[in-house]
Order: C-alpha cells, then sequence, then structure tokens
C-alpha cells in the first residue's frame, strides 16, 4: 500500500513539472519604481561535504548598507526554516531555531539600485558589516474577510483594485508605516490539478500570471503596476509567491517571482 501510494506521489510531480500548456516564458511587464532582479546561481548550503539547496519554507533575508545615491545597496541572503511571522508582524533579525533544518545560504548577492539593478556576490565580510534593516510583515489575507471584495481590498475606507481575476491567501501586504499597500492577485485558464490521493489536491491553478498593484495609502494613487508569467519551469500556487513577499522599512518592497527565490521584484519607493 505505501508502495502503490509513493508511485501516486511521483506521478503527481511528473505531472506537476510536465510541460504546461501556456504559451512560452514571456518576460515580466513593469511600471513604476520597481525591477526585475535574478540571481545567477541557486541558494546553496555547505553541509558536511556537500552542497545541498536551501528549498524548504524560504523566504528572503535582507541587510542594506548606506553606500549610493539611491539610498543604499541591498543585501541578499535566502534563508530556510522561518520568517518573521515567528517572531511577529515585524522583525530586524532571524534566529537559527533548529540547527540542521533552519539556516542561512553560504551565497549572499549585493543588488545596486543605482544604474539598473545590477547583480553580484557578496563576501561574508560585507554581509557581516551591512545594517540589519526592519522585515515587515503585515499581511491581509483573503479568508472570510469582509475587506476582501471582487473587486479589491478595502483598507482605511477606500478600495484598492486588483488586476488579475482571482485572489490568492494573502490579498495585500501593507507597509511598516501604512505609506504603502501591495495588493496582491492572479489569472488563470487553468483548473487547480486533482490529486491521485483524496487531500492532496490544490486550490490554486498551478501556470498563469501574477499580478502586482502598490498603492500609496493617502492619496490612493498607484505607485506600482507588474505582472509576469508562474508556473513555467514547474508549477506552483501563485500564494507561495505573495506569501513570501515583504516590505522592508517603508521604501522597499520585494515579491518573488517563482518558488526556490531565483528571481524577483524589488521596488524602491519615495521616502516621503
Amino acid at each position: 500500500m505505501r508502495a502503490y501510494i509513493g508511485f501516486l506521489l511521483s506521478l503527481e510531480i511528473l505531472v506537476g513539472l510536465g510541460v504546461s500548456c501556456y504559451s512560452p516564458p514571456r518576460e515580466p511587464q513593469v511600471s513604476g519604481p520597481i525591477s526585475v532582479v535574478r540571481f545567477p546561481e541557486p541558494w546553496v548550503k555547505w553541509k558536511g561535504d556537500a552542497w545541498v539547496g536551501v528549498n524548504d519554507h524560504i523566504q528572503y533575508v535582507i541587510r542594506k548598507t548606506s553606500k549610493g545615491p539611491a539610498g543604499g545597496e541591498l543585501l541578499f541572503a535566502a534563508k530556510q526554516g522561518f520568517d518573521g511571522s515567528l517572531f511577529g508582524k515585524e522583525v530586524y533579525d532571524f534566529p537559527e531555531n533548529f540547527p540542521g533544518y533552519d539556516y542561512y545560504s553560504d551565497n549572499r548577492f549585493v543588488v545596486s539600485p543605482d544604474g539598473g539593478f545590477g547583480v553580484r556576490k557578496a563576501s561574508a565580510a560585507e554581509w557581516n558589516a551591512a545594517e540589519k534593516p526592519l522585515h515587515s510583515y503585515h499581511f491581509i489575507k483573503s479568508f472570510e474577510n469582509p475587506q476582501v471584495t471582487g473587486k479589491g481590498v478595502k483598507y482605511n475606507d477606500r478600495l484598492y483594485r486588483k488586476t488579475g481575476e482571482s485572489w490568492g491567501n494573502e490579498v495585500a501586504l501593507v507597509s511598516p508605516r501604512s505609506t504603502w499597500i501591495a495588493i496582491f492577485s492572479y489569472t488563470s485558464r487553468e483548473k487547480p490539478q486533482k490529486s491521485f490521493i483524496p487531500g492532496f489536491g490544490r486550490t490554486e491553478p498551478g501556470h498563469g500570471e501574477v499580478f502586482l498593484d502598490v498603492y500609496n495609502i493617502s492619496s490612493g494613487e498607484k505607485a506600482i503596476a507588474a505582472r509576469a508569467a508562474y508556473g513555467e519551469r514547474s508549477s506552483f500556487a501563485p500564494s507561495m509567491l505573495f506569501g513570501a513577499s515583504l516590505w522592508v522599512e517603508d521604501r522597499y518592497f520585494i515579491m518573488p517571482l517563482h518558488w526556490w527565490l531565483d528571481v524577483c521584484f524589488v521596488g524602491i519607493l519615495p521616502e516621503k
């Protein structure tokens, strides 16, 4: 019986990794102070005598320098384990709580907003010398939430409209000082993948397009609009991207475009 269940789970994985009926990969489209950042190699950790992928409950950890007229460079690492929600909605540091599971990647990268969001490898010395900025996770979720309508999210008596047709688990992320609100949505012509085993099915389609809209809460004006295909290399739920997004301070917004975090949107909003 166990062998049969294992066979079915393996078959589901193969189906999920199979060729999608969607068109070839499309380049993300962005409007406003936002760009696509691609990291040149997978996030990895040296364990024992081999490199292993950082690939379970993975999230970005950001550090920052004061270098540059755009407000500094951002240093990215990936962390497997627990994010800021374990400690609260806002956090500066991410302790490693479970040895062997909860750890940082050994590779890190510097993203320079000056000159087109260039990416280069960061040394351990650079990482250790950089400041630890505020990471913020003030999510608004869709489940039984009267703030969420078919058109958008109600916040502070204003409706912030979505662009995609559907909501995921997380519908919005408010910046720490309530200056900005990011709205998440998606569109797909695909139905969620059914499971061969009851209880293992998905509630969201594995391929489609995700949409991001960032609004100024004070004025209600849209500051950023972005969209990107998802699920083209391997199928996954769009909520995996929404739930791994974060605000860094009240200025930097980051949203991954694949669940293993090798590419992301990085938005830099005005300080005032």
